[in-house]
């Protein structure tokens, strides 16, 4: 997780805090909040990952993708070479696409700060 998050999600953490234990409905203490803070932070850390495209590489459904287009057009073109396919446009030039769509995924997935559509 990014550093600079910890201030962001402590801040999210206490306010939620500071709400449940002014609220007469809830049953949370003071000697309670550590706790709960705890259980906001885990909650929170996946979101706030999610909304700045900070997740890990290896979370990402994107980035598996992409992966795998550009193995499966690697392999696409391995076979053909391998077995003799003679050069046509039709048999190379759709693994080799898949390998380059598969590349641009990976850069504008790692190149993202944030969502589409976000502001």
């Amino acid at each position: 997780m990014n550093p600079l998050f910890i201030p962001i999600i402590g801040s999210i953490a206490d306010k939620v805090l500071d709400r449940l234990i002014a609220s007469p409905q809830t049953t949370v203490t003071a000697a309670e909040a550590p706790a709960v803070r705890q259980e906001v932070a885990k909650a929170v850390v996946p979101v706030i990952e999610h909304l700045t495209n900070n997740e890990p590489w290896y979370r990402s459904n994107v980035t598996w993708g992409a992966i795998f287009a550009i193995m499966g057009g690697i392999a696409t073109i391995g076979t053909h070479i391998v077995v003799g396919t003679p050069f046509s446009w039709e048999q190379y030039g759709t693994p080799a696409l898949a390998i380059w769509g598969g590349v641009q995924a990976l850069y504008g997935r790692w190149k993202a700060r944030k969502p589409l559509g976000a502001s």
